[in-house]
């Protein structure tokens, strides 16, 4: 209580949390196991998780995993498999399939039940389209990546396939690679891997793309795919329509990035920016929430244009401009304490294409006559 008379001081927070770029992101494995218990398991690394888990597709992903030498957080939701005495029937497909799906599921409760929020989701072997539904869902839940492998291996087949398909930041595979242990794997845990890779370099780096970096951990491709410079080749074609690829080019690559069928963005890179940024402003201005609209509102755009100006300054985007629209905040909307603010912000773009034009002349021809 304050005193009656005299001088009295009151303090105040009155600046919001900081607007500082969470660059935990750990990787969600979705699959089957027979010893861990059913459920959301959190490692603090791939080794640790090795050491834990038995037979099962989470281990196959962990190995490949181990095999890039990436150094991440894993969760694991773990279902276990049936297996019936024909272990390859459809009943017990599409029963396992249905276990994967409510795992993915589970996935919704990791922050509540363990403290963390996945970036990337692996369910390597379950190829069904609602498992890739699933995935997609609590990739759009959680803001972050997954991945999902086609069945399909001829480009017919797979543009056949992926008409029915419609992905933002799905990295969709199709080709075997072959790890340093001679084990062929799917290709999809590896790119996972290059991109979390990618993204923990730096402060900034999920600004950055996977695609044309070296690939650790493998040593061959099973399913080649020729990239042929300047000419309309099928791995071109391929990715064009969503697919990632692995090429061997001055070393074996991840080539890819585009997204698939989605009329907002074309790159996975543009939404990952931008989800990246959405996720610090939802942290940082949960603090003004049931504040005085005067005490806050002007701290927020501040913090807003700082927050910016940052990435600008580190090549995360080109450009941005805040403001408070006057026809979007009305009398009435202010005064139920709603307030809009509108960013307009462009990514730095990643160059997909250089042309180089060649002409030949002639305009040179009297040089000879001047060296003589």
């Amino acid at each position: 209580m304050s005193a009656k008379y005299g001088v009295n001081i009151e303090l105040y927070n009155g600046s919001n949390n900081p607007y500082k770029i969470n660059n935990e992101r750990p990787i969600a494995i979705i699959g089957d196991d027979d010893k861990l218990a059913q459920g959301l398991h959190l490692y603090s690394d791939i080794l640790e998780a090795l050491k834990q888990v038995g037979k099962g597709s989470i281990k196959d992903t962990l190995e490949d995993l181990k095999a890039t030498g990436l150094h991440s957080q894993i969760v694991l939701s773990v279902f276990k498999k049936q297996e019936d005495q024909d272990d390859e029937s459809d009943e017990n497909e599409t029963q396992n399939n249905k276990f994967c799906t409510n795992a993915i599921d589970e996935l919704k409760k990791c922050e509540a039940t363990l403290g963390v929020k996945p970036k990337f989701f692996l369910a390597v072997g379950y190829n069904d389209n609602g498992v890739h539904e699933k995935l997609k869902q609590i990739a759009a839940y959680l803001r972050g990546v997954y991945a999902i492998e086609l069945n399909e291996q001829s480009e017919d087949q797979i543009n056949l396939k992926l008409q029915t398909y419609s992905t933002k930041t799905a990295i969709i595979t199709y080709q075997k690679v072959i790890r340093v242990d001679k084990a062929v794997r799917p290709a999809s845990a590896f790119i996972i891997a290059l991109y979390a890779k990618t993204m923990s370099e730096t402060e900034y780096g999920f600004s950055q793309s996977f695609s044309n970096r070296v690939i650790d951990g493998i040593i061959g491709i099973q399913d080649k795919v020729e990239l042929i410079q300047g000419e309309n080749c099928q791995a071109d074609r391929l990715r064009d329509k969503g697919v990632t690829l692995i090429i061997a080019n001055d070393g074996l690559r991840a080539w890819g990035g585009e997204t698939c069928n989605d009329d907002l963005f074309g790159s996975i890179h543009t939404y990952v920016i931008f989800y990246t940024a959405i996720d610090t402003i939802f942290k940082a201005q949960a603090r003004a929430i049931d504040k005085r609209m005067r005490d806050v509102l002007k701290n927020v755009v501040d913090s807003l244009e700082a927050f910016y100006l940052r990435l600008q300054n580190n090549n995360v985007v080109v450009g941005f401009e805040i403001t408070i629209p006057k026809e979007l905040n009305s009398n009435e909307t202010i005064s139920e304490g709603i307030v809009y603010i509108r960013h307009n912000v462009q990514e730095m773009p990643l160059i997909k294409r250089i042309v180089n034009r060649i002409y030949r002349v002639t305009d040179y021809s009297q040089k000879l006559i001047q060296e003589l």
